[in-house]
């Protein structure tokens, strides 16, 4: 519903990931009235251009100054932080969930709300939909009798590379989904449990994949399951002395819900809108209670506008159970930590197509960037495929049109076409082009049987020329990836072996590919060779990988969940190699900003090795000590 006393109010956003964006595009709020906020600039800049925001700035002052509310979506733990500092220079506070996460520091934020005279909102969208508010009049009315127990699940699954899955702190499935589950247990059965148990199921790293919190309270129970790596029925189940209400999965999206009873034909059913991601309604409701505030009204006796008197102690409550359950599991969380430490150290890195962050990926520019790191690379990974007149060239797509000006499929152009295509030359980190330098000239090289541009598709015979040397010398590794896995190259494990051969660097290759049967073929010819299983799951690579006894697993990093902390203390026995990749970080051109996570973390998961497109920024060369 609208409130005619609604003025337009101007809105600072704190933060730039995917949930700010979702609310920039779905909340309804002009843009011409939002502000962006990021402490890097350059994050600030692109999230505004890119949802035509014309206000950014890393001065949270300045923002606070331009605006008359703030929306906070940055990570969790600095949530009550932004909240505390928005509120003391006197702006209205929508707060994505978790507000907080402790009880005291939920408290203190509304106290400092009050005192100043401020709106402050826990950003929970179920809360505020037409569905929902529907459903608690339903059950509050006595239509089901007396309430006994409130079962409520939320569950998704998400690769093991995301935020949720990452933080080492304040990471897990509960303290991301259980605000939504929390709400329906808490406004129906109160904040006033007698005890609470938690249940979880961890990842290797120590972050809960799947939880369940049941609270007690006497003769009434509630019931809130949240996973991120495990998948259950996302529904909403209040049983009372007379029936009961189920809202089915998507719940916390509440379209529609039914009451039934002990006569199985009575069944009632109610239907209700939502529209878009529902953020419009937290929005609409956050809006309203600055509007009343303003007018002296505070005290609305709808649901919708009166906020502040019924969520607030659901918001204190949730910060609470989320506290507890963070301190349930920090001695495991610790532990994890600990041993990072050294594990972090002990994770060998690979440059994917090179450096290909700097460079054209898979060009030779890429490469000899990536081999002049030195002695610290472990080794340099690519992709091999064959051109219609029978070349191996090293280019990862199946087509040419991502990485070139030109368009077709590689198997259906000769050496001469793909050669001559142009590179697209964006570069994202204004890197130049790599020189010969004397070293190289020294090391047996002849500048002149090496192509003048360094920045076109290069055959694999170029690239074994530029990097035997680094191979002999600092014992530099290549991972050949045999690029069968969507078009069957017939017979080209053989002819890429032979000319493998033929430069007298066996001893320095690993064959990886997305085919079982390539890895199959390669053993084949040479049952010493050492082979990786590519997949994006690691369940996937296990699976495939033994079936044809490969030597070690080459997963994405987003998906690692399926190593179990007694699983991968075996594999460790055992000297199972884990090389992850990782799909997330920004090629050559694309004009993403790096993400800040330190890849060599995923050894909590097993990983042993990383292939990772910004290898420079792990390997410290004589030249940077």
């Amino acid at each position: 519903m609208q409130n005619n006393r609604i003025h337009a109010v101007k809105i600072g956003v704190i933060g730039t990931g995917r949930i700010a964006e979702r609310f920039v595009k779905t909340s309804g709020q002009n843009t011409a009235d939002i502000s962006v906020y990021n402490p890097r600039m350059e994050s600030a800049a692109r999230f505004a251009g890119n949802n035509g925001i014309g206000a950014y700035t890393n001065s949270p002052e300045k923002l606070y100054a331009s605006v008359d509310a703030v929306y906070i979506a940055s990570p969790h733990e600095t949530h009550a932080e932004y909240a505390r500092a928005a509120l003391k220079a006197g702006r209205h506070v929508l707060c994505e969930k978790p507000l907080a996460l402790c009880r005291e520091d939920a408290e203190a934020l509304f106290a400092l709300a009050d005192a100043q005279g401020l709106i402050l909102m826990e950003a929970v969208k179920t809360a505020y939909c037409p569905g929902f508010l529907a459903l608690l009049d339903t059950v509050l009315s006595g239509k089901i009798g007396e309430i006994v127990d409130v079962e409520a699940a939320f569950t998704r699954l998400t690769p093991t590379n995301v935020r949720e899955l990452t933080d080492l702190r304040c990471g897990g499935s509960f303290t991301e989904l259980a605000s939504y589950g929390l709400l329906p247990v808490l406004l129906l059965l109160g904040t006033n449990w007698e005890d609470v148990v938690f249940f979880t199921r961890d990842q290797a790293n120590g972050l809960d994949a799947y939880a369940k919190a049941i609270l007690d309270y006497g003769d009434r129970t509630g019931t809130v399951k949240t996973g991120l790596g495990v998948k259950s029925e996302g529904q909403l189940l209040i049983s009372g002395t007379k029936g009961y209400v189920l809202a089915e999965s998507p719940w916390w999206l509440t379209k529609h819900f039914v009451v039934r009873y002990e006569d199985p034909n009575r069944i009632e059913r109610y239907d209700y809108p939502f529209e878009g991601t529902g953020m419009q309604y937290e929005f609409t409701a956050f809006r309203e209670a600055i509007a009343d505030l303003g007018a002296g009204d505070p005290g609305s006796q709808t649901l919708l506008s009166g906020v502040t008197d019924i969520y607030r102690p659901v918001s204190i409550a949730s910060a609470d159970l989320i506290g507890k359950f963070l301190a349930s599991q920090e001695e495991r969380r610790q532990t994890v930590r600990d041993a990072l430490t050294g594990q972090r150290e002990r994770v060998r890195i690979w440059a994917h197509r090179g450096c290909s962050m700097a460079y054209p990926e898979n060009t030779l520019a890429s490469f000899r960037a990536a081999a002049e790191l030195g002695p610290g690379l472990t080794g340099i990974e690519l992709d091999v495929q064959r051109t219609a007149d029978g070349q191996l060239v090293v280019i990862h797509d199946e087509t040419v049109d991502r990485v070139s000006t030109g368009h077709g499929a590689v198997r259906e152009m000769t050496l001469a076409e793909l050669q001559g295509l142009k590179l697209k030359q964006e570069n994202a980190s204004g890197t130049q082009e790599p020189v010969l330098t004397e070293e190289s000239e020294t090391s047996g090289q002849n500048q002149e049987s090496l192509p003048a541009d360094y920045r076109r598709i290069p055959t694999m015979a170029e690239v074994l020329y530029l990097l035997a040397p680094y191979c002999r010398k600092n014992g530099l590794r290549i991972n050949i990836e045999l690029k069968t896995g969507k078009v069957r190259y017939e017979g080209i494990e053989r002819q890429v072996y032979d000319l493998v051969k033929s430069y007298e660097l066996l001893d320095h290759i690993v064959w990886s590919s997305f085919l079982a049967d390539s890895i199959r073929i390669i053993k084949e010819i040479d049952p010493k060779a050492e082979t990786g299983m590519l997949a994006g799951q690691l369940e996937i690579c296990v699976a495939d990988g033994d079936a044809v006894n490969c030597d070690a697993y080459h997963p994405w990093v987003g998906g690692l969940g399926y190593a179990t902390p007694e699983r991968l203390a075996l594999w460790r026995q055992e000297g199972r190699v884990i090389r992850a990749y990782n799909g997330d970080e920004p090629l050559y051109g694309s004009g993403k900003i790096l993400k800040n996570m330190d890849l060599r973390d995923y050894a909590s998961l097993g990983v042993t090795d990383v292939f990772t497109n910004v290898p420079e920024r792990y390997i410290l060369r004589e030249s940077d000590e």
